[in-house]
């Protein structure tokens, strides 16, 4: 699935985490899903139930790569997005220092600026780290309750936001993976055995995806082995609405007409041309209307997709860059 999706938006850091009769196992790298397999045994890791994650290029070493885990080697968590709108680095560094003053730490912490990342005391955090730190603070007191992983996620989501999509991955809960979404993109699959996918694209879903649907916005949910599925809507008023999903006719006018016009597209052009879709003082979902227009006319085979080599971080090896070529 990972290397379905990987240069469309990230092989750059890679990282899984899977859980095992009670153990969380993980191992990440800075590099694709070649060098993930390369330099450690990520294909022996066992269990049935796991997170796998790849990502743009920022700075910091191999501890800048997802899952994020918390002091206690219980909880993994993923994410995709940015602080975004809510502009909130002043809010995620102050809750760093809140959560090393309670016993957290964070793996991430260096010396050496990373723009657009939270900053404490002369040193710069990854922000999804933060936010693995702060579900598993709220985890904590939630002993007794049956959603205790939602809730804590939610929480912590309600509290820390920004325009993200997290997953989590926890030790004491064996049969469920808990997502919390503001607006990047989430889809969920099911095959006929009752195996369940998550994925930011149905570009990476199996070919032998039966059934589907879209995690909603500004929301949690846990989805279960046995392929339930609870959501809950996050419920504090001070958060962004997310805007109306684009008319079709819209879509057509102005991603389809990027498409006709130049021919061949990356993402980064592609989410760029998506967001003129939405009205100002919304949270925007343009990377799923894209992948969502790009999935349905590659199944039409109108287009295919082309994947190059591109120097890795600091130039060193090399990551995949997938271009999205409309079709003669």
């Amino acid at each position: 699935m990972l290397a379905r999706q990987e240069g469309l938006a990230g092989g750059f850091y890679t990282g899984i985490a899977t859980l095992h009769e009670g153990c969380l196992y993980y191992e990440k790298v800075v590099g694709d899903s070649a060098t993930l397999l390369k330099e450690t045994p990520a294909l022996e890791l066992p269990g049935t139930i796991g997170l796998i994650h790849t990502r743009t290029p920022s700075g910091g070493g191999r501890e800048w790569a997802h899952p994020f885990v918390d002091v206690k080697g219980e909880l993994a968590y993923i994410a995709n997005g940015a602080v975004g709108k809510y502009d909130n680095l002043p809010a995620l560094a102050e809750a760093s220092r809140r959560l090393e003053a309670a016993g957290h730490s964070f793996k991430s912490a260096q010396s050496e600026p990373v723009e657009t990342y939270p900053s404490s005391g002369g040193r710069w955090i990854h922000f999804s780290e933060i936010l693995c730190h702060a579900i598993a603070e709220a985890y904590e007191p939630l002993a007794g309750k049956s959603d205790r992983l939602l809730r804590a996620a939610i929480e912590a989501y309600e509290a820390l936001p920004g325009e993200l999509v997290g997953l989590c991955l926890h030790a004491r809960h064996p049969d469920e993976i808990v997502a919390v979404r503001h607006n990047k993109p989430l889809e969920i699959g099911r095959n006929r055995q009752g195996e369940v996918f998550l994925a930011s694209t149905r570009i990476a879903f199996p070919d032998d995806i039966t059934w589907q649907m879209r995690m909603p916005a500004n929301a949690g949910a846990t989805f279960r082995r046995d392929g339930s599925i609870a959501i809950a809507p996050f419920t504090k008023k001070e958060l962004l609405p997310v805007g109306r999903y684009p008319s079709p006719v819209a879509v057509e006018q102005v991603l389809f007409g990027s498409l006709r016009e130049h021919g061949r597209v990356n993402m980064e052009q592609f989410f760029a041309t998506a967001l003129s879709l939405w009205p100002e003082g919304t949270l925007v979902e343009k990377e799923t209307v894209a992948f969502d227009l790009l999935a349905s006319l590659m199944k039409e085979g109108l287009l295919e997709l082309e994947t190059e080599r591109r120097p890795g971080m600091e130039g060193e090896g090399t990551v995949p860059w997938t271009w999205a070529v409309l079709k003669k």
